[in-house]
């Protein structure tokens, strides 16, 4: 499946990120990140739910889902402060 959208193209069928024309390399579980939110971008995905469906039955921290957070908002352009793209919803999640 491709998501279009900004400049970035994800294609999980390809596991490839293209941020304006360029392919952007991108860490496996950011990847999958970028990923689930994209298919359920038309709701707040709860932390615990990203963290269940990325990483399964393994353990992780919240902070590790905050660093994959913000590498996938660096691989998009994105940022904290704008959140174009992902956008944290406080006490929520992602979106």
């Amino acid at each position: 499946m491709r998501f279009r959208f900004e400049e970035c193209e994800l294609d999980t069928a390809a596991y490839q990120l293209t941020v304006a024309g360029r392919i952007e390399p991108v860490e496996p579980q950011v990847f999958d990140v970028i990923a689930y939110l994209l298919q359920h971008r038309d709701r707040v995905v709860s932390k615990e739910e990203l963290l269940d469906n990325v990483w399964g039955n393994r353990f992780v921290s919240e902070s590790t889902l905050t660093s994959r957070v913000k590498g996938a908002r660096r691989a998009l352009g994105d940022d904290g402060r704008s959140q174009r793209i992902i956008r944290t919803v406080q006490g929520r999640g992602y979106q």
